[in-house]
């Protein structure tokens, strides 16, 4: 398939591809910060404000993963159809108010309404990743779309560390609702850097790169004639779908873990739940150091063994977590999981924008979203029955089991297309 991404590079020059990378980067970084807080608060908040209830933090979970089910479709069909600058700074203006709306929840320990208002803060987070998304390979080049998206995994790990301890501070040293106040202003700078964005991009020559959606006579034919559309790319195109059925067992695999991984802690090695908060740590460490080097070493040529090789590795860390006799070894497991998870990421992510027609990125990334999210509550019901009625070392073992024909896709299918392409 033709290479549809750099759109952005050929019409403002390399080095105002790079600058408008720059505002992109660092406005999807700021984004992410108020995710990663905002996750960390509301888990601490509703957790205190119901009494440790088991039932109010499954909601929370489904919550995370339920919009993304049920929305990324239309998502998707919005990035390809609508301006996707509006689309990402009215994202960030809605979570403004969410997180405005939290605050004021949090004073009166008002939690039914939080609830409401998590929903449609995650639910919006959908639109403004699928349209990030579309929107990232039409500011850089094919060439330098791997090393882009290192930066964005590498991004991603620093986050997913630094937002939740400065959640963890602020909860610590204030209150909820200011934890939720902070949070409201990293949306809002977050909308004014991507105001910026467009101002560079526009003052530069050629085409603003925002609307390469259908025309208006192709928009006729409606939202769900769109997202039909990109269910015929995915089916018609076999690159995509051996790329996303690889995926999928992976997917399942990350689901498991992150749902087992206390109870192996807790109740397999009698440790109190704290002790999770080192294995994350380390997990995070090790993950931003893959993803700098996956970062550095990225080509366009090696990524589909790339990927194959990663989801080796992250099958291989499950089995090492499945038959781990204590914490020590279980963390050797963590570690060569966060290392091989880095480079996959950046991997199917290239790989994956680098095979999709320009009009469709937004709706087929919306479709891969819907399966993805709908085989990650699949993964957390398996696990959650493993747990209850075996041991929670099975899951990881069990898990391992599951994805074991998506790496075998990927050696087969993934890893030897993109050797003939290298070729």
């Amino acid at each position: 398939m033709t290479v549809h991404a750099g759109l952005g590079a050929d019409r403002a020059g390399k080095g105002e591809s790079r600058g408008a990378f720059g505002l992109f980067y660092t406005s999807f970084l700021v984004s992410a910060m108020g995710d990663a807080f905002r996750l960390l608060a509301v888990n601490v908040w509703i957790f205190k404000a119901t009494s440790g209830s088991t039932g109010a933090r499954l909601l929370v979970v489904l919550l995370a993963n339920l919009p993304g089910m049920l929305l990324g479709g239309l998502s998707g069909v919005i990035a390809d159809r609508y301006d996707k600058y509006n689309v990402l700074i009215v994202s960030d203006l809605v979570r403004t108010g969410v997180g405005l709306g939290l605050a004021w929840c949090a004073l009166d320990s008002r939690t039914v309404p939080a609830l409401v208002l998590i929903a449609v803060g995650n639910g919006v987070g959908v639109f403004f990743n699928s349209s990030s998304f579309s929107l990232l390979p039409r500011l850089v080049s094919a060439e330098r779309l791997p090393r882009a998206n290192g930066f964005m995994e590498t991004g991603q790990w620093v986050v997913q560390i630094v937002g939740p301890s400065l959640a963890a501070i602020t909860l610590a040293t204030g209150s909820a609702s200011l934890a939720f106040v902070v949070d409201s202003a990293s949306f809002v700078v977050s909308a004014v850097i991507l105001r910026s964005l467009r101002r560079v991009l526009k003052a530069a020559p050629g085409p603003l790169p925002v609307d390469a959606g259908p025309g208006e006579d192709e928009k006729s034919g409606g939202h769900w004639a769109d997202f039909t559309d990109g269910i015929g790319v995915v089916r018609r195109n076999k690159d995509i779908r051996a790329l996303l059925l690889a995926s999928y067992g992976i997917a399942f695999l990350t689901a498991c873990t992150s749902y087992g991984l206390i109870f192996v802690v807790a109740r397999t090695f009698a440790l109190h739940a704290s002790a999770l908060g080192y294995i994350y740590s380390l997990n995070g460490a090790v993950a931003v150091i893959a993803a700098v080097l996956a970062t550095a070493l990225a080509k366009q040529a090696f990524l589909g063994r790339l990927m194959a090789v990663s989801m080796l590795g992250l099958c291989v860390a499950q089995v090492v977590m499945g038959v781990a006799p204590n914490i020590y070894v279980l963390a050797v497991g963590v570690a060569v999981s966060a290392l091989a998870n880095a480079p996959y990421n950046v991997s199917v992510t290239s790989l994956y924008m680098s095979r999709i027609p320009a009009a469709y990125l937004g709706r087929v990334e919306g479709i891969d979203t819907m399966i993805d999210n709908f085989i990650s509550v699949c993964g957390f019901v398996a696990a959650s029955v493993i747990v209850l009625w075996w041991n929670p070392q099975a899951v990881f073992l069990i898990s391992a089991a599951v994805a074991l024909p998506s790496l075998v896709l990927a050696f087969t299918q993934v890893a030897r297309e993109g050797a003939a392409r290298a070729g």
